[in-house]
C-alpha cells in the first residue's frame, strides 16, 4: 500500500502495530488556523470491537500544502469538483461601486 507524503509523492506506508490494526469510522472533524498551517481535529470510532461508544480524538498539524493535497485527493476520490464561483451580477457591481466597497 502506498501513502502520499507531504509532497504528494508515494511513500511506503508505516508498518501497522497491534493497536493500529482494523478500521475506524470518521464521526466528526474540525479545523482551525495554526501558525503557518492548519490544526485538524478528527474524531473516530472503532469499526468493530473496542468499547461501545468510545470515540477517539486525533489532533493533526498540517502545512497548507498538505491540506490542499488532502482536499484534492478527497475531491478526486469522490469524483467531485469545486463549485463554479457565483457571478456578482449587474446590481451587485453597481452597489459596490456606489458604496466604495
Amino acid at each position: 500500500m502506498q501513502m502520499a507524503n507531504a509532497t504528494g509523492e508515494g511513500a511506503p506506508a508505516a508498518r501497522d502495530t497491534e493497536e493500529d490494526t482494523g478500521f475506524e469510522v470518521l464521526v466528526g472533524w474540525s479545523h482551525s488556523p495554526f501558525s503557518r498551517g492548519i490544526q485538524m481535529k478528527v474524531q473516530a470510532k472503532r469499526a468493530e470491537g473496542g468499547a461501545a461508544g468510545a470515540v477517539r480524538t486525533h489532533r493533526l498539524l498540517l502545512t497548507r500544502n498538505q491540506a490542499l493535497l488532502l482536499a484534492k485527493s478527497l475531491l478526486d476520490a469522490t469524483g467531485q469538483s469545486l463549485p463554479a464561483p457565483v457571478s456578482e451580477g449587474t446590481l451587485g457591481r453597481m452597489m459596490r461601486k456606489l458604496t466604495g466597497g
